[in-house]
């Protein structure tokens, strides 16, 4: 690969002076910025995005981790992701726990070594059954932002995207009810989730209070 070192020897110039050129510096003279420029393009020049990184402790890149990509919501929030992330000059990395909680943790062990800046996930069903959270502390310990969306842990201090489910399910059981409708079910396969116990009492606190409004 051409190396900023190379293509300033050719020009005669300061490795800084290119570097300064690539990046449209008004401190470069625009003649200096068309050589640098069209010497580039000529050798095919990448920058070295490992390098970069560790010279502005930045990657520009994102991990997103997500419990199942064949849920049409979830699919749908990745590529919302995807695209205000390129909006900001940033890549994603991707990667699919599958509902599984030792998968969470080898990703976020993975790419928390260096590769991204920091992570955007919905957490896997398995980690909320068994409370488990100390992977997603570690991680946030180690400078590393967090923020979960859908599916979240309540106890892990971080920001969250979520609806209020908890407040949907009460409205629309409430809605039912001055419909005079008198035996609403609550049908459910995911009172394990943080998701479905929100919802479930909802719609239980609207029943409760429709009884004692009865009486």
């Amino acid at each position: 690969m051409v190396t900023l070192k190379q293509l300033a020897k050719e020009l005669g110039v300061s490795i800084s002076t290119v570097s300064k050129a690539l990046n449209n510096s008004e401190e470069i003279g625009e003649d200096t910025v068309r050589r640098v420029k069209e010497l580039a393009e000529l050798y095919n020049y990448k920058p070295n995005k490992v390098a970069l990184s560790l010279k502005n402790n930045k990657t520009k890149t994102i991990g997103v981790i997500i419990p199942n990509i064949l849920n049409r919501i979830l699919a749908k929030v990745l590529f919302g992701i995807e695209t205000e992330a390129a909006k900001h000059g940033y890549n994603i990395i991707t990667c699919i726990s599958n509902e599984s909680l030792e998968k969470e943790k080898q990703s976020l062990q993975l790419l928390a070594n260096g590769s991204v800046d920091g992570f955007i996930l919905s957490v896997a069903e398995e980690t909320q059954i068994n409370n488990e959270i100390e992977h997603f502390k570690k991680t946030i310990s180690q400078g590393l932002p967090i923020v979960m969306f859908d599916r979240v842990a309540h106890d892990v201090m971080c920001d969250k995207v979520i609806v209020d489910d908890f407040d949907a399910m009460y409205n629309a059981t409430k809605s039912l009810l001055k419909e005079k409708r008198k035996n609403i079910v609550f049908i459910s396969n995911i009172n394990d989730l943080s998701v479905g116990k929100l919802r479930e009492r909802g719609y239980n606190k609207a029943i409760l209070e429709h009884g004692v409004q009865e009486h």
